[in-house]
């Protein structure tokens, strides 16, 4: 059984080798921008020190540990609530744009789950849809086959059958179609099957690897990995492969999430915080806020022109809508907003007031806001006011309670 050795974000990650710490050095330094210019690193060195960033998820050493760095929420005080805290992560990862459909998670796989490394939750979660997707059948399709045969099958290739069989007429050169499950997506499940077989260690996950490889024993694994990746289609024919086919563009490819490859670690499954918690905060005010319909990364507005060409696209966060007009611009911060009484700033950042500010007046709205995870050091809303047309709210949001939260925010603005 690998070692697994668990961190909160900004966190510093101990009990490593140092062999292993020198890999993740390397491994810092080269993903320290998630696009690039954007500084966001996975790792910091910090006087001697590795410190987590705001990505949260595995990293697997080349030794076998696994690292499993958890998200910051403050109703953690102890060991004994990591289980929680990973059951709070997962139930806001359902909703990241990463994901597709929400069929991907349940919460009754989440509970079952919570108290495995997230390696193995998520090899878990891929395993589950796969057995879902094989008690409804692999998808087949016809392929052309030519082959020379003891008896006659299809059509003859007359020239090949003359050149193969000028002395053998006991035998046809024959083409015809065949009806195989030997297709670019069952070829792709079973390279992720073998890749996990040599990942996985919990005994439910080893067994379930096991038996899903003999039932795709007459698919041949797949040789030229990105060119079925590129050639594999989710059609409606196939739409119970689409959940699977998620897990498996994360496992080969780190598809949807951003790139983290190497020669230093085995495996990274990392996933972006911020994002998260925005789209989280977003799907919550899609369920619970009926008042008005959600835009997220829009509406698109153009800061300034050039004679009649519009520059600098605005694309607020969040917007709730009233009609076709942004009634209040949201903007999500996943920081830990430290609200100091002595402090009037309250810890907010200059730079997210100019841009709110801007937001406010270009879009017309008279209420704005900026949207942080709830803190013991920030829990309660805090005001600012621009002008007598335009003011600011920082709210705490409780990722235990998105329903109140929501409820909340929204009797906040309207008042």
């Amino acid at each position: 059984m690998s070692a697994t050795n668990v961190v909160r974000e900004h966190g510093e990650l101990e009990g490593l080798s140092k062999e292993e710490l020198s890999d993740l050095k390397e491994f810092a330094l080269d993903h320290q921008f998630d696009v690039p210019g954007n500084y966001r690193p996975v790792l910091q060195a910090r006087n001697g020190k590795l410190i987590a960033g705001n990505y949260v998820g595995i990293i697997e050493t080349r030794k076998r540990t696994v690292l499993e760095i958890l998200p910051k929420v403050d109703f953690v005080n102890d060991d004994e609530d990591k289980s929680r805290t990973k059951q709070i992560f997962y139930s806001m990862l359902r909703t990241w744009r990463g994901f597709k459909s929400q069929a991907v998670f349940n919460e009754t796989q989440i509970k079952a789950v919570r108290n495995f490394n997230m390696l193995e939750v998520f090899v878990h979660l891929f395993l589950n849809n796969l057995v879902m997707l094989t008690q409804r059948g692999l998808a087949r399709q016809y392929h052309p086959v030519e082959e020379n045969l003891p008896c006659l099958r299809g059509r003859i290739r007359f020239s090949q059958h003359i050149r193969e069989n000028v002395a053998n007429r006991a035998r046809f050169y024959v083409g015809y179609d065949e009806f195989s499950a030997n297709r670019p997506a069952n070829r792709l499940i079973h390279s992720t099957i073998d890749r996990l077989i040599g990942t996985a260690r919990q005994p439910r996950n080893q067994q379930l690897l096991h038996q899903l490889r003999i039932g795709f024993s007459e698919i041949p694994p797949s040789t030229h990995l990105q060119s079925d990746w590129d050639r594999h289609r989710v059609d409606r024919t196939i739409r119970h492969y689409d959940s699977v086919m998620q897990w498996v563009g994360l496992f080969l490819f780190n598809e949807g999430l951003t790139t983290f490859a190497g020669k230093h670690v085995n495996q990274a499954l990392l996933f972006p915080m911020w994002e998260i918690f925005e789209d989280f905060v977003a799907a919550s005010f899609r369920r619970h806020g009926d008042d008005y319909s959600v835009r997220q990364q829009g509406p698109m507005k153009p800061l300034a022109h050039r004679g009649n060409e519009g520059v600098f696209y605005m694309k607020p966060d969040i917007s709730l809508m009233s009609g076709d007009n942004a009634e209040f611009i949201l903007d999500t911060k996943w920081k830990r907003l430290n609200a100091e009484d002595g402090d009037l700033k309250r810890g907010v950042n200059q730079a997210d007031l100019y841009q709110m500010f801007v937001y406010g007046k270009k879009y017309g709205c008279k209420k704005v806001a900026l949207v942080y995870p709830k803190t013991t050091k920030f829990n309660e809303t805090t005001d600012f006011e621009f002008d007598d047309r335009l003011s600011l709210s920082c709210f705490p949001f409780d990722v235990t309670e998105p329903k109140s939260s929501v409820e909340e925010i929204i009797r906040h603005l309207k008042n």
